[in-house]
């Protein structure tokens, strides 16, 4: 009898661990390339056929880059080759693209050309670069809407009205957001494992007033995923397929992971964007040549020359513009980042492109993939 009685205890405890949505944080522990598998996801599909974009590769390529010498983490570095540096970091995929030419391309164990990789935060950069679509198109009016406009929810909530889109866009909404990875039912977990994001996304508490300090969270780029839904009519993902994915040459669908498999998914707006190293690749060559595609303006120059605005100004940080990092003044580089050194790295001065993505590492410094990069273009 106590052993049956141990048995439906464990299985009470469980199912309220369930309801509770503690089990899926604590089961996966920290995000990590497998969990594009282990949520559903909306289908982004790419352009038809003939209009592949591929970068071009020639037989004296990696000769361009064999000189390279990195300095690793030791103080005492005498640095290593790209080769060797690329297999040093958990690093899954890595390209290098100067002009349209393919300098060098690496990818890791089972991982190839034709393989998803994760974006993790470059997912941001892409809903940037959606609402400066929308922005175009009419949908939104200006950057400096306040929200409530349209999060109806929020117009009779005190101060509300007091954060703008570009609150939102800069990450100084002045929202409260929880991030603990220890705690199962902080924000930030249950924003990434739960399955009632919307629910999540329209439950924020103010902290304090918009535009006083950075703060860098994945409510903000949510909130906007939810305004763009709800003034364009469609699922992100189907906006993202229309304007841009299948405009630029890609070469296989994205697949965007949501919360849940109904019909009141929403795409996890803030990461998840799962696609081929070289088609994210593209969408940075979008980026690098101002929002035109051979010719098509896609984007408006002026959103991305905005989104990449140094401005301290009303909470803003001076290496970081709308959903996107940004490099040095010497080098006038910026970069779609993500976790664990995930890089769409663009250097404009020597139409230079590098991508990086790679696995779980606890050990990650943004400020350390920055440094590399900023070596890496040096040489090139």
């Amino acid at each position: 009898m106590n052993r049956h009685f141990t048995i439906l205890t464990f299985c009470f405890l469980l199912a309220v661990c369930c309801s509770c949505k503690i089990i899926k944080p604590v089961y996966y522990n920290l995000p990590d390339e497998k969990d594009a598998k282990r949520f559903p996801y909306r289908t982004v599909l790419q352009g038809p056929y003939s209009s592949i974009f591929n970068f071009k590769k020639t037989n004296d390529t990696p000769d361009v880059v064999k000189h390279i010498r990195i300095e690793n983490k030791s103080l005492n570095a005498t640095g290593v080759t790209l080769n060797q540096f690329v297999k040093l970091h958990k690093t899954i995929s890595f390209a290098v693209i100067r002009n349209d030419s393919l300098l060098f391309e690496y990818y890791a164990g089972n991982y190839s050309a034709t393989k998803n990789v994760t974006s993790f935060s470059i997912a941001k950069a892409y809903i940037t670069m959606l609402v400066g679509i929308a922005i175009k198109e009419g949908y939104i009016k200006t950057v400096n809407d306040p929200i409530t406009d349209y999060i109806t929810e929020w117009k009779d909530k005190p101060g509300y009205n007091l954060i703008t889109i570009k609150d939102l866009l800069r990450h100084t909404s002045g929202l409260k957001f929880t991030e603990s990875v220890f705690n199962p039912e902080s924000d930030q977990l249950q924003f990434y494992y739960g399955t009632t994001l919307r629910k999540n996304i329209l439950a924020s508490a103010i902290r304090e007033p918009p535009g006083l300090h950075f703060d860098y969270q994945s409510e903000n780029p949510s909130l906007l995923a939810l305004i763009l839904e709800r003034t364009t009519g469609k699922t992100v993902s189907n906006y993202l397929q229309q304007k841009i994915w299948n405009q630029i040459g890609t070469e296989a669908p994205a697949l965007w992971s949501t919360d849940r498999n109904d019909s009141a998914a929403i795409e996890k707006a803030f990461c998840c964007l799962n696609a081929r190293t070289l088609d994210f690749a593209k969408f940075a060559r979008l980026l690098l040549n101002k929002g035109n595609w051979n010719g098509k303006q896609i984007i408006p120059q002026q959103w991305i020359e905005e989104s990449i605005n140094r401005n301290t100004e009303q909470g803003g940080k001076i290496s970081y513009g709308y959903n996107m990092g940004i490099g040095p003044v010497a080098y006038n580089s910026f970069y779609p980042i993500g976790l664990y050194g995930q890089l769409l790295y663009i250097y404009p001065a020597k139409n230079i492109i590098i991508v990086r993505f790679g696995n779980a590492d606890i050990n990650y410094n943004p400020n350390y993939w920055k440094e590399m990069m900023l070596q890496l273009i040096d040489q090139l």
